[in-house]
């Protein structure tokens, strides 16, 4: 759901019939039958592309029942969503939460990541269509479009679209006056282009509807009447980070002393005392360090506690080369793409055994990721990184070198699954490690990835990096090419058939693998 979070119910849905007062906060009791609202029948119309929608609400949900009709003299093709539905329900914002003042330097340029994340939380709440019954087939309930959807002359369809209460979070952050519901159809641009309607720029800031679309925009206050969750100031993250920046001189002096351009994550979350967040939390990475600043504040924004790296947290600089190809392996040319620029070099990787984990998943030894074994020793591991010649430079593939003796095959040893973004080269011992303190200490496992590992991560641009498990073991992280996928693991073997490198492959660009991997 786009603009945040789930929500408890914290107001009482009502008509608006007459222009009474502000329903109290307090959720109406289930055992209470639903208020519902006056009906809102709204009609639109573009060329004889008419849309119709009857806009109600309860205690528990917005509703939309939606007829679209087609009274030209000749079919209309409508841009689908991809499940084939016509037309796009939501609940939008029309008061935008306060950015607050403008600072300078490398103050602003945090202001400004701070401002980016709370306007992206600003997106509006989709409705959504029926839920299918638990034993209807995907296919019955989401077919899948293949062209645009056509209405003959003088057809009709209708649709009927919720919101649960509980997922308006526009209404609970800034009330019914700032909120409207908005219901939209798209013209196709031809009988045979197909578009998807949650492709296309619900804010039409760069034109793909215009001149296409028939709208409906309805004041949310004509269905229900609700004030913001919490009118306490500050009212907005941007209004937050300058009491923060006002309250603590220490944090104020150490954000200046940082370049401008170094920030790569800050994270500012507001208290939630009603979901168990009893203060405000922030944390900035910057290249400069492999830890982040963090802040533990008032709810209204007075700083507790004041954690800010040291010295000894400064960031590591790898070494870097031009970039080099697995042995043997020729890279294919294609069109627009990547282009390999160099190798980042991390630190060894300690084997204690020879046994070595390739994969995202290493809390799990069945299938999800790769083992394999080569004599123990500590390794060089690099990532190779590729560029679209402009600002975006990933992870193409990650090497471990076993030995310089030539390599005469490869054979694919298994693919690895990742959905975040990241995989590892760690020894067996170091995945038993982090097994064994997932299995006795959740939090300070948490803490590894999330805040440890994490932060070195975006401290070298989110590409790859090198931290201690415990001990002498280690492990080698990077960020997987694209992102989320299956990516083969190959290891090359010498005239002995002695192992010589391991390759993670992230597809980024084109590798000439035998057997056509």
């Amino acid at each position: 759901m786009a603009g945040g979070g789930i929500l408890l119910v914290v107001g009482v849905l009502v008509g608006c019939t007459s222009a009474g007062p502000l329903e109290s906060l307090t959720p109406m009791p289930s055992e209470r039958p639903p208020v519902v609202a006056a009906p809102n029948e709204l009609i639109a119309e573009r060329e004889g592309l008419v849309l119709e929608a009857d806009l109600q609400a309860t205690t528990a949900e917005l509703i939309a029942e939606v007829v679209v009709r087609n009274d030209r003299s000749v079919p209309v093709h409508l841009v689908p969503d991809p499940c084939g539905r016509i037309a796009e329900v939501m609940l939008v914002r029309t008061k935008l939460l306060p950015e607050g003042r403008r600072w300078s330097g490398a103050i602003q340029a945090v202001k400004e990541i701070v401002v980016r994340d709370q306007v992206a939380r600003q997106d509006p709440d989709r409705f959504h269509p029926p839920r299918p019954s638990a034993d209807a087939e995907p296919e019955s309930f989401c077919p899948t479009p293949e062209a645009p959807i056509a209405l003959a002359p003088g057809e009709e369809r209708a649709e009927r679209w919720t919101l649960p209460r509980i997922l308006a979070t526009a209404l609970d952050e800034i009330g019914s006056d700032g909120t409207a519901v908005r219901v939209e159809i798209v013209e196709a641009r031809s009988a045979d282009e197909l578009e998807f309607l949650n492709t296309l720029s619900w804010a039409d800031a760069d034109g793909e509807r215009a001149g296409r679309n028939v709208r409906i925009e309805h004041p949310a206050a004509g269905l229900v009447r609700t004030l913001p969750r919490d009118p306490s100031e500050p009212t907005s993250r941007g209004e937050l980070f300058d009491v923060l920046m006002a309250e603590s001189a220490e944090l104020r002096a150490w954000i200046e002393d940082q370049p401008a351009d170094s920030w790569r994550e800050v994270r500012l979350t507001p208290a939630s005392p009603e979901y168990g967040v009893a203060y405000v939390s922030f944390r900035l990475t910057t290249t400069g360090y492999e830890r982040a600043a963090t802040v533990r504040a008032t709810p209204d924004g007075r700083p507790l506690e004041l954690v800010l790296p040291g010295p000894a947290d400064a960031t590591r600089q790898f070494a870097r080369r031009a970039a080099t190809l697995p042995p043997g392996i020729a890279l294919i040319p294609e069109p627009e793409a990547y282009d390999l620029t160099e190798d980042l070099l991390l630190p060894e990787l300690f084997l204690p055994s020879g046994g070595i984990v390739v994969g995202e998943y290493l809390l799990d030894s069945e299938g999800l990721a790769v083992e394999t074994s080569v004599p123990a020793a500590r390794y060089p591991v690099h990532a190779t990184l590729a560029s679209d010649g402009e600002a975006d430079v990933r992870v193409a593939f990650a090497s471990l070198v076993v030995s310089d003796a030539p390599t005469v095959r490869w054979e694919e040893i298994g693919t690895i699954a990742v959905d975040g973004g990241s995989t590892a080269f760690i020894s067996v011992e170091g995945r038993d490690a982090l097994i064994d303190l997932f299995e006795r200490d959740q939090a300070a496992w948490d803490r590894f990835y999330s805040e440890d590992l994490w932060d070195s991560q975006v401290a070298h641009d989110y590409r790859a990096t090198e931290w201690p498990v415990e001990d002498e073991l280690n492990i080698a992280y990077f960020s997987s090419g694209f992102g989320d996928g299956g990516y083969p693991v190959f290891i090359g073997y010498d005239a002995q058939d002695r192992p010589t490198r391991i390759v993670a492959d992230f597809y980024v660009v084109h590798l000439d693998w035998p057997n056509g991997s």
